[in-house]
């Protein structure tokens, strides 16, 4: 049996090259929007292309279907800069977003240590996520985009230490739900396709029910 040779596209630009006119309006397609649905556990409806703040426009403003909740898409077919950085938290901002995702080419270490900060720092109801976005192929077959997390909100730590603070958690509440972050931390180092969005009802479940 004769196999392909998978193989990584380096050049982004070689297929979209400009970000709001090929790749934004490609990404904002419901079936490439879904892509990235499934990959950081959230089910996005886009609401428009170039949404104005000011004298700026982000990306991408969409919501969440089930909840309404608002999400500003930024895109940057380059490494991550303070420029982008600086601009999803003033579209955030003027759009009153909940969810914030910044999909990139490359990640600075510095620029994922932020996301990470901010998600630490933030209360449970902002949610920051990082995505390097990559082609692949087999062969001459046609190319396949890939959307990998690289910065996530830990909704876990989020609830249970607002639950913590007000003090709604039993200790068997709160030993189950240090066993499920320890579960579902080994899942995603397996390779599973276990996402955050998969268990926040049973984490929802377990602190309303103390």
């Amino acid at each position: 049996m004769k196999l392909g040779i998978l193989k990584k596209v380096d050049s982004l630009r070689s297929i979209w090259d400009h970000e709001a006119i090929s790749f934004t309006r490609w990404l904002g397609k419901p079936e490439n929007i879904q892509i990235l649905s499934d990959e950081v556990g959230i089910n996005i409806k886009v609401l428009q292309i170039e949404a104005s703040v000011g004298n700026f426009s982000v990306d991408i403003l969409a919501e969440e279907v089930e909840t309404g909740k608002k999400i500003v898409i930024e895109n940057q077919l380059e490494r991550t800069n303070h420029d982008h950085l600086g601009k999803i938290i003033t579209y955030a901002a003027g759009h009153e977003a909940e969810i914030i995702i910044w999909i990139v080419k490359d990640f600075r270490d510095e620029h994922k240590q932020a996301l990470d900060w901010l998600n630490e720092h933030t209360d449970d109801k902002i949610n920051f996520f990082g995505i390097n976005i990559e082609l692949w192929q087999i062969d001459d077959s046609a190319l396949a985009p890939r959307f990998n997390l690289i910065s996530e909100p830990n909704k876990w730590t989020k609830a249970l230490r607002v639950a913590t603070a007000k003090g709604d958690l039993s200790e068997n509440s709160t030993k189950l739900i240090s066993f499920l972050e320890g579960f579902v931390s080994y899942c995603k180092e397996e390779g599973t396709t276990l996402h955050l969005g998969d268990h926040s009802q049973l984490l929802l479940l377990i602190i309303t029910s103390g």
